[in-house]
């Protein structure tokens, strides 16, 4: 399945496997070093605006990756538009709200706040241009994490900018300015003004630093972020209570504080102050006990002056017994048929592995050293001898290491196919699989070699894979242009397809598919008429659907790393970002720094 098009008047060829992402709009596909975004609907509203962006000639900042050419069909109409592609390794500038994800990459404030700097630089100079971006928010800005050329940020989806008599069409309702809640057809006229840009800069500022919405957190009366909003009721609030894993807003200098709260609580609207950010990069100390950067001014670490109080367990549970501490982070926990469990965690660059049991560490031995972002599969043979499958960052190799022995001994160095700039491999109880030449192969040890079989067919560069811990099988779907199929392989090598269901004029922005016992569950990321939400729907084995509900746009993380605990109340608190994991004899809490059991709850 190809699409011919035309840029320049040189013809090319686009297939599924080019395809890079779709949206409500259109679909971006991978041309070369550059990208190319195809209209589902090209209309002449379409061909005007472009056909006006080309004859301004505007001088943009490099980071706005602009439409650089038309793209047409064999009649000569136009049905999108070339641009520059976004680095390899770019990341939704979405992930700074994830308080794992600063973690994970030892992510500071300080770090953060030059990208913040570049941001408001970028968008002044676009006001200065006449344009408005209209729907900024925190999926259609990236970056780069830092290297030694620092922090990059990239600007997307810029030819829904608002420019002349041309309209931004769509808008996220997290970042709308308030003002504008009555509108229900951005398409109609220009709304949009750089003070509404503005309002949603700020929306980001919040979101990144303080890892919460500014109208986040719970508030008894007013229960959705319209509601807060109408009524000025933002995170600054007494009455509101933040979520556990939100930064106290002290972490910010209080210059900031008294803008954001003019803002969010008093309705103010003027251009964010350059100088703020200035400040307050310049102001920041670093907390020698928890690594917090914060003001220099303040009396104490915000984030150590308040302790969470530890929780009163239920009547009738058992205490949540710690089962492994570490000083970095874990990056991966794996049961085993046994009921043992295999940890890898990262001390600085240091990779190392933890044998442990619910009653606590056996052995704890490094591995090698590297950057973060390794990922990590394992499985096990029937008589117990364990394999540990590793995947450098961002590259298609998998190498297999017998981890039985006393040293960890290379078994077998794999390749397999990348899907969005990441390896697409899974492991189950028994089996590691992955795709090679347009197979999915399910592949184990016997008699000493790594010996492999297909059990299905791949899309190139199109399919995903997730394995299920509890037993050999295996989901996933195959994403071909707009459209997603989900499928499930059971472990006897059958094939079924998920019935999962999307609204509809809704599209699907990402995916994943997570497993408990005796159900496959499906999260999806949706969009629809610019509002993001988090679907999840289960099913049995069997691949019959058992029931569906919404969640907010923020609950993803939660919802990924909490099924089935997400309609039903977990005896312990749990933060976004901690991650269950199904013991035998209960379950297991995957935290940053530590492993937390607690006893079967059936």
């Amino acid at each position: 399945m190809t699409r011919t098009i035309f840029i320049k008047n040189q013809r090319y060829k686009l297939d599924a496997a080019d395809l890079i992402q779709s949206g409500g709009e259109g679909m971006v596909f991978g041309l070369e070093s550059t990208a190319v975004k195809l209209y589902h609907h090209p209309t002449p509203n379409h061909q005007a605006k472009l056909q006006h962006w080309f004859a301004k000639k505007w001088q943009l900042p490099a980071n706005v990756l602009a439409p650089c050419a038309t793209v047409q069909n064999k009649r000569g109409q136009i049905i999108g538009l070339q641009m520059a592609r976004l680095p390899a390794h770019a990341q939704p500038i979405k992930r700074l709200s994830q308080p794992h994800f600063w973690q994970q990459h030892a992510l500071r404030a300080r770090q953060i706040v030059p990208l913040l700097q570049q941001l408001h630089q970028t968008l002044n100079r676009l006001h200065q241009l006449q344009i408005v971006v209209g729907d900024l928010n925190d999926t259609n800005i990236f970056f780069t994490l830092p290297d030694q050329n620092g922090i990059q940020p990239f600007w997307i989806d810029v030819d829904s900018y608002q420019f002349g008599s041309f309209p931004c069409p769509v808008a996220m309702l997290a970042f709308l300015d308030p003002m504008l809640y009555h509108v229900t057809n951005f398409s109609k006229r220009p709304y949009f003004t750089p003070l509404t840009d503005w309002y949603a800069f700020a929306v980001l500022l919040v979101k990144s630093l303080l890892q919460v919405h500014p109208y986040g957190g719970v508030h008894r009366q007013h229960k959705t972020i319209q509601a807060r909003a109408s009524a000025g009721i933002s995170l600054f609030n007494s009455s509101v209570t933040l979520p556990p894993n939100a930064r106290p807003p002290e972490t910010l200098s209080d210059d900031l504080l008294h803008y954001l709260d003019g803002i969010f609580t008093r309705g103010e609207r003027r251009p964010f102050p350059l100088q703020l950010l200035q400040r307050y990069a310049q102001s920041l100390r670093r907390c020698p006990h928890c690594g917090l950067d914060f003001p220099a001014n303040r009396r104490g670490c915000p984030a150590c002056r308040h302790p969470v109080p530890a929780p009163t367990p239920p009547a009738n549970s058992t205490q949540p017994r710690i089962i492994l501490r570490v000083n970095g982070f874990i990056e991966a926990v794996f049961g085993q048929p046994n009921g043992r469990l295999l940890i890898i965690y990262r001390q600085g660059e240091q990779v190392r592995l933890v044998r442990a049991g619910i009653g606590g560490t056996l052995s704890d031995e490094p591995l090698f050293s590297g950057k973060p972002g390794y990922r990590f599969g394992t499985f096990t043979l029937p008589n117990g001898h364990d394999f540990l499958v590793v995947n450098p960052p961002h590259r298609p190799q998998l190498l297999l290491l017998d981890i039985h022995a006393t040293q960890p001994r290379q078994m077998a160095l794999l390749e397999t196919a990348m899907f969005k700039e990441a390896a697409v491999f899974a492991t189950s109880p028994h089996h590691l699989y992955r795709i090679s030449g347009g197979w999915i192969m399910r592949g184990t040890v016997k008699q000493g070699s790594y010996l492999e079989e297909p059990i299905g067919t791949a899309h190139r560069a199109q399919t995903q894979l997730f394995g299920d811990p509890h037993s050999d099988r295996i989901a996933g779907f195959h994403r071909i242009f707009a459209q997603h199929q989900f499928f499930t392989i059971s472990p006897n090598g059958t094939e079924r397809p998920l019935p999962v269901t999307q609204p509809p004029n809704s599209h699907l922005t990402q995916a994943a598919l997570i497993f408990a016992p005796n159900q496959i569950g499906v999260v999806q990321q949706l969009v629809a008429n610019g509002q993001a939400q988090t679907n999840v729907q289960t099913f049995n084995h069997q691949t019959q659907w058992q029931q569906s509900w919404d969640l907010c746009a923020d609950d993803w993380e939660a919802a990924v790393h909490q099924f089935p605990f997400i309609q039903q109340s977990f005896p312990q608190p749990l933060t976004p970002s901690d991650k269950l994991h199904f013991h035998r004899a209960g379950w297991l809490i995957q935290q940053t720094q530590q492993l937390v059991f607690i006893q079967a709850i059936f």
